[in-house]
């Protein structure tokens, strides 16, 4: 499996180094790597809701903004509470893989905030929500493990549910739908 977003040879590989990695993964180290990456992307979210706060765009990007931090927060208390159930005597452990959704650094969320970029920040925001779609999606193809495979399929639900809320934002600001990468 390869992603549109990955141009060069360099990030192809890096793409699928980190696919192989979470394709090798069991339930517990899965549910792991999720909940950091909902936290990471939780963080991600509310520094564009605190940037975007300060700028004069529609109220409801920041709101969504604001509500995609919150899903993922909750995302990952959500993660946090199956792995407490289904290891109830084990701390949490550590597992330590990159992320698969790249994330924008805290300068260039600024500059793209402060340029006005906003349709800009909207699609990549989709390419991040989309290639994680794609990647649980096609993991969960590929597994035996009848738990692991219930997990992928949620993931990959809750992917396509932030992505469907980001088209629909951005559908509704510029009066179009984004155009979506073969």
């Amino acid at each position: 499996m390869m992603h549109q977003r990955f141009k060069t040879k360099e990030e192809k590989s890096k793409f699928k180094q980190i696919l192989e990695a979470i394709s090798k993964l069991g339930t517990k180290e899965l549910l792991v790597y999720w909940m950091d990456q909902e936290v990471k992307e939780a963080e991600m979210y509310h520094r564009l809701y605190a940037i975007s706060s300060e700028v004069n765009w529609d109220e409801k990007v920041s709101k969504l903004f604001l509500d995609m931090y919150n899903d993922c927060l909750e995302h990952a208390e959500t993660l946090l509470k199956l792995y407490r159930t289904m290891y109830p005597d084990e701390e949490v452990i550590k597992v330590d893989l990159p992320a698969l959704e790249v994330e924008l650094s805290e300068k260039r969320l600024r500059d793209l905030v402060y340029q006005g970029r906003l349709q800009e920040i909207l699609e990549y925001l989709m390419g991040t929500e989309k290639i994680a779609h794609d990647v649980y999606e096609y993991l969960a193809k590929q597994t035996t493990d009848e738990e692991v495979k219930a997990i992928l399929k949620w993931l990959a639900e809750i992917e396509n549910g932030h992505y469907e809320r980001l088209r629909s934002l951005y559908a509704e600001l510029f009066g179009e739908n984004p155009e979506e990468e073969k």
